[in-house]
């Protein structure tokens, strides 16, 4: 199945538009996006659809039109193919995931003011998987789901050496049990997009709910075959895509039910072979019908763009 494809920036096979950006304040200087002033040729991978999805959003809304790839082998090739200023690399990816992909980068490009710039995409904060990608190659490291305003401090602070006024706040833990979390968390975009027009947001979130259903289809018969076979790290590799997936949409409750699920297997110590599937599927169609509702009431400017998205896949 095919990405939606993004109105906003341009990707390969698809149309040319400008940018997204956020619209001034009143009152303020008009709005110069960081890719106006700050030019670069940005190369990203992920293998989870949300999550490409999220990094054209990401990346229009500062104005750059990136290529986005699924692995680290598409990353090699496109490098082979002409130069890039910045690449973006999940750390976990099937083919080549973003490690390999870091070493072979540095191996292409021994002199580093040749090489691009490397930021690892990664959903675990410890200071040992930052060593890990640094002794990979990586320049920097970005935790997932990723802000406007991290994403922003990390290219400032690489291209003009400029340090971060301020980090990205510390999102909620996605470990806390289902029951305390909500549903679904409609003001997750609006917080990580400030400034964006409410009918920009519904759309951006109708084509994140499309990535995020083609991403269920694809992820759950990997998972129903770990828990056919008790294989508790093919079941850890699903539970962590999924989980980035629901994370990224605010879909909160099955998130943290992905997430507690998936320390227990990362520990070898996960049991609930029996009943996780039922709940993961109760869990996906609530969420489902909520993010569904909330879409059908959005402006029916912003609803044209699921006839779009349905018309292309």
């Amino acid at each position: 199945m095919e990405d939606v494809p993004i109105t906003q920036v341009s990707v390969p096979g698809d149309a040319t538009a400008p940018p997204a950006t956020a619209p001034p304040r009143p009152g303020t200087r008009p709005f110069r996006p960081l890719g106006a002033r700050l030019p670069l040729r940005i190369l990203a991978a992920d293998d989870v659809r949300i999550s490409r999805e999220l990094l054209r959003q990401l990346t229009a809304y500062f104005g750059y039109q990136a290529e986005v790839v699924e692995n680290g082998v598409e990353v090699i090739e496109a490098l082979r193919k002409g130069p890039c200023d910045l690449v973006l690399l999940d750390v976990q990816m099937p083919v080549m995931d973003g490690l390999e992909a870091a070493r072979e980068i540095v191996r292409l490009f021994p002199d580093p003011g040749q090489r691009p710039k490397m930021v690892a995409l990664t959903a675990n904060s410890l200071a040992s998987e930052r060593d890990t990608c640094m002794a990979a190659g990586m320049d920097d490291c970005i935790v997932k789901p990723i802000s406007p305003r991290a994403f922003e401090s990390c290219v400032v602070r690489l291209f003009t050496g400029v340090p971060s006024v301020q980090s990205a706040s510390p999102l909620p833990s996605t470990a806390t049990e289902p029951v305390e979390l909500p549903l679904v968390d409609f003001m997750h975009l609006e917080v990580a997009f400030p400034g964006f027009p409410r009918e920009q947001l519904v759309a951006i979130q109708q084509r994140m709910h499309h990535a995020v259903i083609a991403d269920f289809e694809t992820i759950w018969p990997r998972l129903m075959e770990a828990v056919s076979k008790n294989d508790q790290d093919s079941l850890a590799e699903s539970l962590h895509a999924l989980k980035g997936c629901f994370s990224t949409l605010g879909w909160n409750r099955i998130a943290g039910r992905c997430a507690a699920a998936l320390q227990r297997a990362r520990a070898q110590q996960f049991s609930e072979w029996s009943t996780l599937p039922d709940e993961l599927q109760q869990l996906y169609a609530a969420s489902t019908v909520e993010m569904e509702r909330h879409l059908a009431a959005a402006p029916a400017s912003a609803t044209s763009v699921k006839d779009q998205a349905e018309t292309n896949r």
